[in-house]
């Protein structure tokens, strides 16, 4: 079966992109299916996990579609011990996109805000919830994401598979060049329609006035202390000092 893997990061517009390409109902519909809270309920092996991502993606052209951070990848290593786009590629026919924003400032802001008041989509009932600003919460999201874009260009081109890239920025006055690459990779006819979302921007005041704050406090506080916390490999060493109550051990380069 022919599908399409959307590699990605929070906040990367990749919902509103998302949105218009599903609502041509050919090129699958992309969601964060390796996410159990989105696909639903948790697979017992790769296989059902792997037939569960294909159920909720495809369209009624069989054809599938899926959104990837990085995090999947390594969650799903963790538990089922296999690498879902090596094994996927292996079993079907899937093209891959890269998907970035080059304004991480105000990507990390926008997941601190949306975490904080619970409003990932602008269709999500407003509440009287004002977010408050939090600089290290912003640093330690900001760190992330770079560290996401890291991950993904190594991958790549450490696994030399051909994709296409795209920017957030460039596509906001016209998506068209995402979709025609979905449709291109997932062999169908480029639609010749209007696409259609409810989502809208969700930038605002507070959004510029979180990005001032932000760059002043950034010249005057220290950035390092501000590191996300480090998590220990979960291996057979590490289990043992945890029983023995020692130390776990973190892997340096």
């Amino acid at each position: 079966m022919k599908g399409v893997a959307i590699l990605t990061e929070a906040r990367s517009g990749s919902e509103w992109l998302g949105s218009l390409a599903n609502s041509t109902g050919i090129l699958g519909q992309s969601g964060e299916w390796l996410d159990p809270s989105k696909l639903g309920f948790k697979p017992k092996s790769f296989d059902e996990l792997l037939r569960a991502v294909i159920d909720r993606g495809k369209t009624a052209n069989s054809r599938f579609a899926v959104k990837v951070f990085s995090r999947h990848l390594e969650t799903t290593q963790a538990k089922y011990g296999v690498d879902f786009l090596t094994e996927c590629i292996r079993r079907h026919d899937i093209g891959l996109v890269l998907l970035e924003r080059r304004d991480r400032l105000r990507q990390a802001i926008s997941y601190c805000r949306a975490k904080a008041s619970g409003r990932w989509q602008s269709t999500t009932s407003a509440t009287d919830l004002v977010p408050e600003y939090d600089f290290a919460s912003i640093c330690q999201v900001y760190f992330r994401i770079e560290q996401s874009h890291a991950f993904w260009g190594a991958y790549l081109h450490m696994a030399d598979l051909p994709y296409d890239h795209f920017f957030y920025e460039d596509l906001l006055s016209d998506p068209r060049p995402y979709v025609a690459s979905l449709a291109r990779q997932l062999s169908v006819e480029m639609p010749n329609c209007n696409f259609k979302t409810n989502l809208r921007l969700q930038r605002d005041a507070y959004t510029e006035e979180w990005v001032e704050r932000y760059r002043n406090d950034a010249r005057s506080k220290n950035l390092l202390a501000h590191l996300p916390e480090k998590v220990a490999p979960r291996n057979v060493d590490n289990l043992a000092r945890f029983l023995l109550k020692k130390q776990m051990r973190i892997s340096q380069l």
